[in-house]
């Protein structure tokens, strides 16, 4: 019998190519490198990612507070020129008013003694402050005479009649007017 359970008809051969060049086993080593380089990059970029979510909320938080803060002033801005149109019409108002006393002392002064003024209203407008509206009422028989003298008294204050009325009832003579300061 033969002892060979198994012939080997291959044939002797040559390499058909030649070996990889020693360089090439840096090529795994590089492969793990890249590989754990990736993961760090990756971790590293997903705690900036988080950080920069972070900062973003803070941003936004600080962004909210200021411009809470800027409506704050605003609103503070727009009281405060609220009161300064209020204190310049105050102002204008003030400046406007003249003393009234002067005015009731000379129409008091100008009329004669038999004349009797049952009534004398002094009102200013809040358009024009510096306006005041005359409304006198005298009982006299000769009351175009007195108008006359209270026009003269109060024209040494400086102040003329512009549109005067005046209506006569019996005894009872209705004088309406509006004084005007005169500027020099």
């Amino acid at each position: 019998m033969i002892d060979y359970l198994c012939h080997d008809f291959k044939t002797p051969r040559v390499d058909t190519s030649r070996r990889l060049p020693s360089s090439f086993r840096a090529i795994p080593i590089i492969f793990y490198v890249a590989l754990v380089g990736s993961a760090y990059v990756m971790t590293m970029d997903y705690f900036n990612y988080n950080r920069a979510l972070a900062q973003k909320t803070d941003a936004e938080e600080r962004r909210q507070l200021s411009e809470s803060q800027r409506d704050a002033f605003r609103a503070e801005k727009a009281g405060l020129e609220s009161e300064a149109t209020k204190a310049e019409k105050v102002a204008q108002w003030m400046e406007g008013a003249r003393n009234v006393q002067p005015i009731a002392v000379k129409i008091a002064r100008a009329v004669q003694l038999e004349t009797r003024i049952t009534q004398v209203a002094i009102e200013r407008s809040e358009q024009v402050p510096a306006n005041l509206a005359l409304t006198i009422h005298l009982n006299s028989a000769n009351g175009p005479t007195e108008l006359a003298a209270i026009e003269n008294a109060l024209g040494q204050l400086l102040y003329r009649s512009h549109s005067p009325q005046q209506s006569k009832n019996n005894d009872v003579i209705e004088y309406h007017s509006t004084l005007v300061r005169q500027t020099d």
